[in-house]
């Protein structure tokens, strides 16, 4: 069995091209590495592109041209960033532009933020709380298989324990995680995500 060796692009098609071009430029901090009326490619690394938009023309008469909610389809593309400083920042930079999570989840593998894109595809924004190897244990376990999705949490107060110093292990993992009961993370601290060693129960 030969799988594939990398995941390189995802590519939307949109009634709404100019706005969804800005959008992703703007939220991935992005350059447009080819743009024309009918397409832009743009990247954020050193691959030629990692997003590309194809523009539809408007929208049929009496539609407004987003996408229906809950159907068959691509529940959320997800993008990871480094550490937690980077996810805050990156929480930071959006909201002052009124862009903000829609749903902001911690699974117990991943802290996580939903957004919605102009056209209402949704995106995860997530940094590891648990190498593979302790994801993929948690992901057996009798408290993931009672909720797998997560518990909300609210970024404000993430953000504000952050910046103050305090320990924030409660609101970076699930209730049924014994991390979330440790003191171990908090700004500067010598901890750093994801966790490598746990015994687990």
């Amino acid at each position: 069995m030969v799988s594939p060796s990398n995941f390189c692009h995802v590519v939307f098609r949109t009634h709404h091209f100019d706005e969804m071009v800005d959008w992703y430029l703007n939220v991935l901090e992005a350059e447009a590495s080819h743009r024309n009326d009918q397409y832009c490619f743009m990247t954020y690394d050193d691959e030629h592109h990692r997003v590309a938009i194809i523009n539809l023309g408007p929208p049929p008469a009496g539609s407004d041209g987003r996408i229906a909610k809950g159907g068959p389809g691509v529940a959320h593309v997800a993008y990871a960033w480094r550490n937690i400083d980077e996810l805050i920042h990156t929480y930071k930079r959006l909201k002052a532009r009124g862009i903000l999570p829609v749903r902001p989840i911690r699974h117990g593998i991943t802290l996580s933020m939903y957004y919605d894109d102009p056209d209402g595809n949704n995106l995860e924004f997530q940094i590891d709380v648990l190498d593979a190897d302790l994801a993929n244990r948690y992901m057996q376990t009798a408290g993931f298989a009672a909720n797998p999705p997560g518990e909300l949490f609210d970024p404000e107060e993430l953000i504000a324990r952050y910046e103050s110093g305090e320990p924030f292990d409660d609101l970076i993992f699930r209730s049924d995680q014994p991390e979330a009961k440790g003191r171990r993370f908090h700004r500067g601290g010598k901890e750093t995500l994801p966790v490598r060693s746990m015994v687990m129960a």
